[in-house]
C-alpha cells in the first residue's frame, strides 16, 4: 500500500479519496479541533499532529516522529495539502473585514508546506486551493494574479522536483458539482525520469490569456477529460434515498433503499447496529420558520433562481438563494460551500441536511463528522480587524472546505500510476494495431496516450462481445451517420450499457475508426 501525509487536512476528504485509490495515511496536520476530530474518527491509525503547522510539524517532530515512521514504511509516496483559502476565495475575502490579503496570516502558510516537502522529500506532492488564487492580489493596488505567481514560484523552485499547475473541475471526476480547483503537482526527478510523463509547460510571464484559461484541463501530470463524456450524477440520483421525514438520533436508520449506483457506492461499508441495520448519521433538517418555508415553496413553484424575481416582501439580505435542479441541463453548475443557506432542496421547501451536503461532496455515508452542525457568521469568520483569527469550523463548513473524495480518488489513481510506473516506457508495450486505419490526428492522439491507456484499447479490441456490438452498428447505420460526433457519443453510451464494459469515449471512437478500417473517422 502506498503512503501519504495530509497537511491542512480538514475532515479528510482528500485522504478518503486516496484511501479508495490504495493509499495509507501515516499522519495528518489540522489546526481546528473539530475538523481534526472528524479526521481522526475516520482514520484512527494516522498520527494526529494538531495545531499550528509551525509547531505541530516542527523540525523536532519531523526528526523524531515522522522520519522514523516514514523510514519504517520504506519512504513517503505522497504529501498533499490545501492551506486555508479564506483569503483567496471571493466569499472568504468579503468576510475578512477589508484587510489586505498580504496581511492575512493564513495566506502565507504555503511556505510552511514547502518547508515540510523539502524535509520529508515525498515522491510526489500536491498543493490544492480555490480558483480565486489565480486572480488574487496581495493588495488593492497590486497586480492581478500576483498571489499565484508567488505560490507557483515557491513550489516550482523546490530542488529535485518538476512541478506543473492545473485547473480541474470536480464534475470531471463523477462529483455532482462544478467546483473548480487549482492544483500544483510536483514529481521527484528520480521518479519522473523512469516514466514517459511530460508536464504541461507553464510560464506565468508568457501568454495574454488568463491563468485560468491556460491551466484548465491542461493534462500533463494530471488527468484530462472530454466535456462531451461527463458522467457526474444528477442530484435526484444522488439524494433520492435520503428524501424522507422522521430521522432522528434515536432512530438513525434509512427508510428507503439505495436505487442508483451512486447511492450504493455512498452506502457501501456502512456502519451497522447490533441488529444488522445500516446506520445513517447527520440527517437532521433545519427547523425553518413559516416565513422561510413559504419563501422556499414559492421559489420551487415558480422556479425562482434570482432574488430579484421574488416578491419584494420575500426578499432577504442573503446572497441569492435558489432551488437546485433535480437533473442538470448539461454539467453540474453548483459548488458546495461552507454553509447550505444559498441552496434549496430540488423537491422540498428546505435546505440540505449535513448528510445530504456530504453526499453532494461524495463523502460516503460511513464518514463521520465531529462538532456542531453550524454556527453564526462571525464565529465562522473570526474578526481579523481586531486581531481575532480564531474560526469555528462546524460540520457544514468542514464539508464545504473539503476536497471531494471522488476527486481525491482520481488524483490518487494518477499519482499511483506515476509512482508504480504504470505509464513508463519500460512497461510492456501494447500489442501493435494497424494505425494506418486511423487519421493523422487519431494516430497522434494514440501516441500521446500512456502505455496503460494504449493497453486498454488493445485489450478492448480482444473483447469479442464489444467488438461484435460495434460491428453490428456498422450494419444498422450508414457511414455518414456514424461519422457524426453526436451520434458517436450516443452509440458510446448505448454500447457501454449493453456490453457492461468500462470504455472511455475517446477509446470508443478510436476503436470505431480502427474496426471500420478507416471508413468511420471519429
Amino acid at each position: 500500500m502506498l503512503t501519504s501525509i495530509d497537511l491542512f487536512a480538514g475532515c479528510g476528504g482528500l485522504t478518503r479519496g486516496l484511501e479508495w485509490a490504495g493509499f495509507e495515511c501515516l499522519a495528518f496536520n489540522e489546526l481546528n479541533g473539530d475538523a481534526a476530530d472528524s479526521f481522526a474518527l475516520n482514520f484512527p491509525n494516522a498520527i494526529r499532529l494538531d495545531g499550528d503547522i509551525k509547531k505541530a510539524v516542527s523540525k523536532k517532530v519531523i526528526k523524531e516522529t515522522l522520519m522514523p515512521l516514514i523510514e519504517s514504511k520504506g519512504g513517503l509516496d505522497f504529501l498533499c495539502g490545501g492551506p486555508p483559502c479564506q483569503g483567496y476565495s471571493g466569499i472568504g475575502h468579503r468576510r475578512t473585514h477589508k484587510l489586505e490579503k498580504k496581511d492575512i496570516p493564513t495566506n502565507h502558510l504555503f511556505h510552511e508546506m514547502i518547508r515540510v516537502i523539502k524535509a520529508l522529500k515525498p515522491k510526489v506532492f500536491l498543493f490544492e486551493n480555490v480558483e480565486g488564487i489565480l486572480s488574487g492580489k496581495w493588495s488593492t493596488d497590486g497586480t492581478r494574479g500576483e498571489i499565484f505567481r508567488d505560490v507557483w514560484k515557491g513550489f516550482s523552485s523546490i530542488r529535485g522536483y518538476t512541478a506543473q499547475p492545473t485547473l480541474l473541475h470536480a464534475y470531471a471526476f463523477g462529483v455532482p458539482q462544478n467546483r473548480p480547483r487549482v492544483m500544483i503537482m510536483g514529481v521527484r526527478n528520480d521518479i519522473l525520469k523512469d516514466t514517459n510523463l511530460k508536464p504541461t509547460r507553464f510560464n506565468p510571464d508568457e501568454g495574454l490569456s488568463s491563468f485560468a484559461s491556460r491551466l484548465r484541463n491542461n493534462g500533463g501530470f494530471f488527468p484530462s477529460w472530454n466535456e462531451e463524456e461527463i458522467e457526474a450524477p444528477d442530484l435526484i440520483d444522488v439524494l433520492s434515498d435520503l428524501d424522507f421525514q422522521g430521522w432522528n438520533s434515536e432512530k438513525p436508520f434509512y427508510q428507503k433503499k439505495a436505487k442508483t449506483d451512486f447511492q450504493k457506492l455512498m452506502r457501501d461499508g456502512n456502519h451497522k447496529d447490533e441488529k444488522g441495520r445500516e446506520l445513517l448519521t447527520d440527517h437532521l433538517f433545519s427547523n425553518h420558520s413559516k416565513q422561510v418555508t413559504e419563501r422556499f415553496q414559492y421559489m420551487l413553484k415558480h422556479n425562482i433562481t434570482k432574488k430579484t424575481d421574488l416578491p419584494q416582501e420575500m426578499r432577504t439580505k442573503k446572497f441569492n438563494q435558489k432551488p437546485l435542479p433535480p437533473r442538470w441541463e448539461k454539467n453540474p453548475t453548483m459548488t458546495v460551500t461552507s454553509l447550505p443557506d444559498d441552496y434549496v432542496h430540488y423537491a422540498n421547501p428546505r435546505t440540505f441536511s449535513v448528510r445530504e451536503w456530504a453526499r453532494m461532496q461524495t463523502f460516503p455515508d460511513k464518514h463521520h463528522f465531529s462538532g456542531p452542525r453550524t454556527t453564526g457568521g462571525h464565529r465562522r469568520a473570526g474578526n481579523p480587524s481586531l486581531g481575532n483569527w480564531t474560526r469555528d469550523v462546524p460540520k457544514y463548513t468542514q464539508i464545504g472546505n473539503a476536497v471531494p473524495p471522488l476527486l481525491g480518488k482520481g488524483i490518487g489513481e494518477r499519482v499511483r500510476e506515476i509512482i508504480q510506473n504504470n505509464s513508463p516506457q519500460k512497461q510492456k508495450k501494447p500489442a501493435s494495431i494497424n494505425l494506418k486505419s486511423l487519421t493523422e490526428e487519431q494516430r497522434e492522439l494514440f501516441d500521446q496516450m500512456s502505455i496503460t491507456q494504449q493497453n486498454e484499447i488493445t485489450s478492448l479490441l480482444e473483447n469479442e462481445v464489444l467488438v461484435q456490438l460495434i460491428q453490428e452498428t456498422f450494419s444498422k447505420h450508414s457511414a455518414e451517420y456514424l461519422a457524426d460526433q453526436k451520434n458517436q457519443n450516443l452509440l458510446w453510451r448505448i454500447i457501454k450499457k449493453s456490453s457492461d464494459v468500462v470504455i472511455s469515449n475517446t477509446a470508443f471512437k478510436l476503436i470505431l475508426a480502427y474496426l471500420s478500417g478507416g471508413a468511420i473517422l471519429g
